[in-house]
């Protein structure tokens, strides 16, 4: 038989006497007037020299190298999307739309070790837009913890939250018996207004307790260092030393009592060093003064000590041996 045209020029060969039964489908040709016939195939894939029949465990693999616009419905169960075997990420683009099967909102699940990336899109507005964040099991409120810009948090005792409140009306119910206390030691109870301690006027009402016996005390030991005071101030006042006493010392390296034999003293010494001395001579109230630690006086120069006896000042020279007089009252 003679082959038409629109087979082309590949055809299979069939060995005489075989005898074959093959599934065809009748196609009305426009072209030649007449009626074709289809074969039904059964389809395989495979490179060649092997040969990989397509079932519901072997699909058929497509390539698509230009633009596909295709609507997936009807699934059941997930749809996954891979890259190459390099890992190559599949870019998605133009508009997708993600829908659940009900009002319920549809979540994202994702593999380990695996996330979702949305990039792109335009900035949020709030007439427009808006994002829901659903919390445990799906509820409408979230948990959420407060922290300052140091990110300590706040809301506890250790640190609370303070907050302004402008135009409210705040009703309060105040206990009967309310405790005060003072912030710290030595810093006393006060009541102040706004920044800048403009006082604010208070008034007592009711009956007002005073610890009238912790008052007297500290009113009768007031009295008594007053007293004292008053004693003290006439006797600097009317009392005249009845004697004094003067003295020319000799002031060595060695550090040594400047008057061993000492001298009761109301008002106090008076001492100079000799004004042709060659170094600085040094006092102190120990034994252990030295040109270091002691109060250096430069020839000529004097000081009066408020002591109370002579014997407890002490003097040493910077060197050689130095002139010092002193006189006490």
């Amino acid at each position: 038989m003679p082959l038409n045209p629109l087979y082309g020029s590949d055809y299979v060969v069939i060995n005489t006497g075989a005898t074959f039964a093959l599934a065809a489908e009748g196609v009305y040709n426009a072209t030649l007037g007449a009626t074709l016939y289809a074969q039904f195939s059964k389809l395989a894939y495979g490179i060649t020299g092997t040969y990989t029949p397509v079932s519901s465990s072997d699909p058929l693999p497509v390539s698509v190298s230009a633009g596909l616009t295709a609507n997936i419905a009807g699934f059941c169960g997930p749809i996954e999307i891979f890259g190459n075997a390099s890992a190559t990420p599949v870019p998605v683009s133009g508009t997708v739309t993600v829908t659940g099967l009900s009002a319920s909102p549809l979540y994202v699940q994702t593999s380990a070790n695996c996330y979702v990336e949305v990039t792109g899109g335009i900035p949020l507005t709030k007439t427009r837009d808006a994002v829901s964040v659903f919390g445990p099991s799906g509820s409408t409120w979230v948990f959420a913890n407060l922290v300052n810009s140091s990110g300590s948090e706040i809301g506890t005792t250790a640190n609370p939250i303070y907050a302004n409140i402008i135009g409210a009306t705040i009703t309060a119910t105040i206990a009967a018996t309310i405790g005060v206390t003072n912030d710290s030691a030595g810093n006393g109870l006060r009541i102040q207004g706004m920044s800048g301690g403009t006082s604010v006027s208070v008034s007592v009402g009711n009956t007002v307790g005073i610890n009238d016996t912790a008052i007297l005390s500290g009113i009768t030991q007031c009295y008594a260092q007053l007293v004292t005071l008053n004693t003290n101030l006439g006797t600097i006042g009317i009392s005249v030393p009845s004697s004094f006493k003067t003295n020319r010392v000799s002031v060595t390296t060695s550090a040594a009592q400047m008057d061993s034999s000492g001298f009761t003293c109301q008002y106090g010494v008076n001492i100079k060093a000799l004004a042709t001395n060659t170094q600085l001579i040094y006092f102190g109230n120990t034994s252990g003064v030295s040109s270091t630690s002691g109060y250096g006086l430069d020839p000529g120069e004097e000081v009066f000590l408020k002591v109370n006896n002579t014997n407890t000042i002490y003097s040493i020279s910077g060197s050689g041996t130095q002139a010092l007089f002193f006189s006490a009252s």
